[in-house]
């Protein structure tokens, strides 16, 4: 924490407040066009499989783009062990999204259909062939780089920071994120949410509550299930990003999340997603 306290200044006793919360993450820089079928970290491109691979689609039978690659033993190097969590050793990870009717935004238990992560062993795994009509986006290579993050300003862990007054909070976010200049794609560490915390949002979705309206947080499950909402974690953070050739929404940003247990287990198949934007 030290280094990014040094880096930015800021009040004590604010930093005393974000100091225990901040986490590290993987910031992931275009570092220009790849080929499709990489083996690295990159945004967009071929999927790369193993045997048995099935095609992600919706439940209308739309098939999901491939938004972005992980090389999972690039991002743990680059964590150094220093981090939430760590991706399965040898393995790579695609992320697949609905981007042609991008309906999927994450408030309702049905749009998990409109997200899909796939973990495939990274020596055995080859370029699949998309189905035909399956939205395509070119192949940016990505340079990752280690950073520190802090929770959003109305993330429940800092609530105490509205006790400094609205004109110190701002100053010091402003000093924050001077240096962090868009687009802003990132594994691990906070969010940089468009909208607002969406921790409660992804336990409540994906255990069947729709909160696409007040409603929902009306739901006599909720106080139970609130014991789950520290469990998730953001795994991926994708911005609206001109090279890659997208926008989500109104120069939005996509969120990929999952439970730390299912993290530590290596299960991508309960991952949740949501989408902000402006």
């Amino acid at each position: 924490m030290s280094e990014l306290r040094e880096e930015v200044g800021g009040d004590e006793a604010l930093w005393g407040v974000l100091a225990p919360h901040v986490l590290p993450s993987v910031r992931l820089t275009g570092g220009g066009a790849c080929a499709p079928d990489s083996r690295g970290t990159r945004l967009g491109g071929d999927a790369l499989a193993g045997d048995g691979f099935v095609w992600p689609r919706t439940d209308g039978g739309r098939a999901l783009s491939v938004i972005a690659q992980l090389d999972c033993d690039e991002i743990n190097a680059t964590l150094g062990g220093d981090g939430p969590g760590v991706l399965p050793g040898g393995a790579l990870l695609t992320f697949f999204y609905d981007a042609v009717e991008m309906e999927g935004w994450g408030y309702d238990p049905g749009h998990r259909q409109h997200w899909r992560v796939v973990v495939s062993a990274a020596a055995t795994a080859r370029p699949v062939v998309a189905p035909e009509g399956t939205e395509a986006f070119g192949a940016v290579a990505c340079v990752p780089r280690r950073v520190l993050t802090v929770p959003d300003r109305w993330e429940p862990a800092v609530e105490r920071l509205r006790e400094h007054g609205r004109g110190a909070v701002s100053r010091l976010y402003d000093r924050v994120g001077a240096k962090d200049e868009a687009p802003r794609h990132r594994v691990f560490g906070w969010p940089e949410p468009v909208q607002g915390p969406m921790q409660l949002e992804c336990q409540l979705a994906a255990n069947g509550i729709s909160v696409g309206g007040p409603e929902g947080y009306g739901d006599p499950r909720v106080e139970r299930l609130r014991e789950g909402v520290a469990d998730w974690v953001l795994l991926l953070q994708v911005d609206s990003d001109d090279v890659a050739g997208w926008m989500w929404g109104d120069v939005g940003t996509l969120y990929y999340w999952i439970r730390s247990q299912d993290l530590a287990a290596g299960d991508f198949t309960r991952i949740w997603g949501v989408g902000q934007c402006c």
